[in-house]
């Protein structure tokens, strides 16, 4: 069990046009996509679906070459490439230096944090760190892990949004992976009971599908 609490933070849904990939989030399932930003130097850009306490974040590569020097991209390129809707998904600490020494001393193998950042629109520079937890190609049901640097409300799940689905939240991340059993048991080990998630047998480990919570039923994206 690790030494802080973990949640949900957000799911990546890689598509190849990020206003394309809104279009398709708001007629098929009511949720609307904000203006996200630019990574610099990872080639990528986003927009935000905002959930409250966690969000999906639509991901797209802009720079080729930009993104052909960065994991985070890779995935995303990779996602596109297997027709798959998700590259990855990510769980949020507010202190990720007490979670890499607890995890280094139970025996895993973790590179260093790596520091991001993302202009918004508005001229805001948000800033975190991530920690991956599997090598950044290697498909996994595994989430990488970030901590936010923002003042209070300044979260991308907290931007306010008129979802015509009246969407309310995360309700569960359904995930996918050869061995099932042993994926979840991993899971548990390194998440607590605080992350709602489910493991079914998939023939490619990752992320099959998000439950969003509405007022009135649940929408499950996939």
């Amino acid at each position: 069990m690790t030494p802080e609490p973990l949640f949900i933070d957000h799911v990546l849904i890689a598509v190849a046009d990020l206003a394309a990939g809104a279009r398709r989030l708001e007629t098929e399932y009511g949720l609307r996509a904000l203006e996200g930003g630019r990574h610099p130097g990872v080639g990528t850009a986003n927009m935000i679906v905002p959930l409250g306490s966690a969000y999906l974040e639509l991901i797209a590569v802009v720079d080729p070459e930009e993104a052909s020097r960065a994991p985070t991209a890779g995935r995303v390129a990779r996602a596109i490439a297997e027709g798959r809707t998700f590259a990855t998904w990510a769980v949020r600490t507010d202190n990720l230096d007490a979670l890499r020494e607890h995890l280094l001393a139970a025996g895993w193998a973790l590179p260093a944090p790596n520091p991001g950042a993302r202009i918004r629109p508005d001229g805001v520079t948000l800033r975190w760190r991530t920690q991956v937890l599997v090598p950044a190609y290697d498909p996994s049901v595994l989430p990488f892990v970030i901590e936010w640097s923002l003042p209070p409300g300044m979260h991308p799940a907290e931007m306010p949004v008129d979802h015509p689905s009246n969407a309310q939240g995360i309700r569960l991340v359904r995930l996918g992976d050869p061995h099932p059993a042993a994926a979840s048991d991993r899971l548990h080990a390194l998440l607590g009971d605080g992350v709602s998630l489910e493991v079914e047998e998939a023939p490619v480990s990752g992320v099959l599908a998000v439950e969003v919570n509405t007022s009135s039923r649940v929408i499950a994206i996939q």
